[in-house]
């Protein structure tokens, strides 16, 4: 694992160096620069396996640079950089984000989950890449907030397309290619994988093998444990292939929130060598503050900041690679919302429905149930990610400025556009589909990556592999019930007690601490020179979170607030 960079054009070599000099933490064991004129090339390494092998290599007059795993790249050569050069892409297996030049073009990747970051930006005689976007920054010395992005950020707590925060930097998308023409820097975007495949490969063993096949290395693999079905079944997993398994959960004080027995239970299950880690108070300060600086986007979800000091505890016993759960609620359908949602899409087809879409027009409510219905009974799309957060008509009521009326559908019309091209007609597919773009790709990995790799840690998702996936999508019983795949194997590896239990969503005390911080009068100060939100509304939101309504809409603001504070 490790960061990737380069510029093609004309470049400032020092000020180059001084951008990839801000990834380093990526990957500290190897760093390779390529200078040419009109071509920089970079990347910095985290040794995993083979400690000779290269990241950056010239095979067939191609230089190759790649962030990520391929897990199959004996299938087609010797290295991974070499399968990069000589497969196709839609072929490799595993997690990358990549850039191959050929000396005539420039090709940006990644794999079709997604789960590595890679942006660029166009200037007027070059175009620059960079695994994050600080790195473009520092090169470019000056970006203009993208105001427009602050409607698909409050909407699903990440930017789900290609913008980001910044105007002009942009990133690749899951299973994209950006085609760059080194000469006149024309781009193009063109969709080489899509992750709408059916297969009839038995799921216990697409299961099986894609966990196994992510503990390859040089360093023994752990796993995050948090005493749920996925990441009990993935340890489990593990442990059995890989003999011996160090597993790390992270709890609070507070046991109503903490849910260390249950992980703790799991460990003790499958022998693992397991470690708890407590969360508290000042930790979340300290965190959040760190996690502020480092990340280069809000950060739209509550669970980064726990995260982020765990990883930074389990990087203290010299870890290196980790797996983790997710993928799990969206694919076997985990979250009970998936199936509201088909509640509500059978009311679509109610015959008399126009007095029920004049009553919810002239009885207005701020709730999200709210603006379900009224989807319903205007024929829209009701579905829009099981993380959308304001919708539309409340981020009318709140921004100082006017939002259009399904304005959210804008950041998902690519992926709509391919739903439809697809001929798929299943609302749950629909549902597990759009989740892995929006959810997934916009919001977890990149929590995920930019948590992880802040300490120089790799982190594997086997749940999220292709053939999992198919076979999923190919199975007839996926939507029986909540979860029912999955539960129906992991039985066979984990206690019946963590399989039976009634699922909770990921809370921590939070709210409580930040009620008696600074920050509540620091969100209003922040809002008031800035003047995004209309500060009745902000003042809403506020009282509303004490009594822990709306807590997800204020964690957005918030943090989106304390992070326009620091980069603007």
């Amino acid at each position: 694992m490790c960061a990737i960079f380069g510029i093609v054009g004309n470049y400032d070599a020092k000020r180059a160096r001084s951008a990839f000099a801000t990834l380093a933490h990526r990957g500290q064991d190897a760093s390779t620069i390529i200078e040419q004129n009109g071509l920089f090339l970079a990347h910095h390494r985290l040794y995993i396996f083979d400690k000779d092998a290269k990241q950056s290599a010239c095979v067939d007059k191609k230089i190759v640079l790649f962030n990520g795993e391929i897990y199959n790249y004996k299938d087609f050569a010797n290295t991974e950089s070499a399968a990069i050069a000589k497969a196709s892409l839609a072929k490799l297996r595993g997690m990358f984000a990549l850039a191959l030049y050929d000396g005539k073009k420039l090709f940006l990747a990644k794999d079709r989950f997604g789960k590595k970051p890679l942006y660029y930006y166009k200037g007027s005689d070059f175009f620059i890449f960079a695994s994050e976007i600080k790195a473009i920054l520092t090169y470019i010395q000056k970006a203009r907030f993208n105001r427009f992005a602050l409607s698909g950020y409050l909407s699903y707590g990440a930017i789900p397309n290609e913008m980001t925060m910044y105007e002009g930097i942009y990133k690749v998308c899951g299973g994209e290619v950006v085609e760059v023409d080194i000469k006149s820097l024309h781009l193009q975007k063109r969709q080489f994988a899509s992750l709408l495949q059916k297969s009839s490969l038995d799921i216990e063993e697409a299961l099986r093998e894609a966990v196994t096949k992510r503990l390859h290395g040089d360093f023994e693999v752990a796993a995050l444990l948090s005493g749920g079905v996925d990441s009990s079944f993935v340890s489990a997993v593990a442990k059995k292939a890989q003999g011996k398994l160090a597993t790390y959960s992270i709890g609070y004080k507070e046991q109503k929130y903490s849910e260390l027995p249950f992980a703790e239970e799991v460990a003790n299950y499958i022998g693992s060598e397991h470690t708890e880690v407590v969360f508290g108070k000042e930790d979340f300060f300290a965190t959040f503050e760190a996690m502020l600086e480092h990340f280069d986007e809000p950060i739209g979800d509550s669970a980064s900041v726990p995260l982020a000091f765990l990883f930074g505890r389990i990087a203290k016993d010299n870890v290196r690679v980790v797996l983790s759960g997710e993928g799990g609620d969206e694919i076997f359908l985990g979250y009970r919302q998936y199936f509201e949602f088909l509640d509500l899409y059978r009311a679509k087809n109610l015959k008399y429905k126009n007095w029920l879409k004049n009553y919810f027009r002239s009885h207005f409510s701020p709730n999200k149930e709210w603006e379900w219905y009224k989807r319903v009974f205007s024929d829209e799309v009701i579905f829009r990610s099981s993380c959308e957060i304001f919708t539309d008509l409340q981020k009318n009521l709140f921004l100082r400025q006017n939002v259009r009326d399904n304005e959210s559908l804008i950041f998902l019309q690519k992926y709509l556009r391919q739903w439809q091209e697809s001929g798929w007609e299943e609302e749950v597919d629909f549902f597990t589909f759009i989740d892995l773009k929006v959810r997934l790709e916009a919001l977890y990995l990149h929590k995920l990556d930019m948590t992880s790799m802040a300490h120089t840690i790799e982190a594997r998702t086997p749940l999220l592999d292709e053939e999992v996936l198919a076979s999923a999508f190919g199975h007839p019983l996926r939507a029986k019930e909540p979860k029912y795949l999955l539960k129906h194997i992991a039985k066979k590896y984990i206690p019946s007690s963590i399989i039976e239990r009634k699922k909770r969503g990921f809370s921590y005390p939070y709210m409580q601490w930040l009620q008696k911080s600074s920050y509540i009068q620091k969100m209003a100060k922040i809002n008031e020179e800035a003047g995004f939100f209309k500060p009745e509304q902000l003042q809403f939101l506020i009282q509303n979170a004490k009594r822990n309504r709306f807590s997800r809409h204020f964690w957005v603001v918030l943090a989106f607030l304390l992070w326009y504070e620091r980069k603007f």
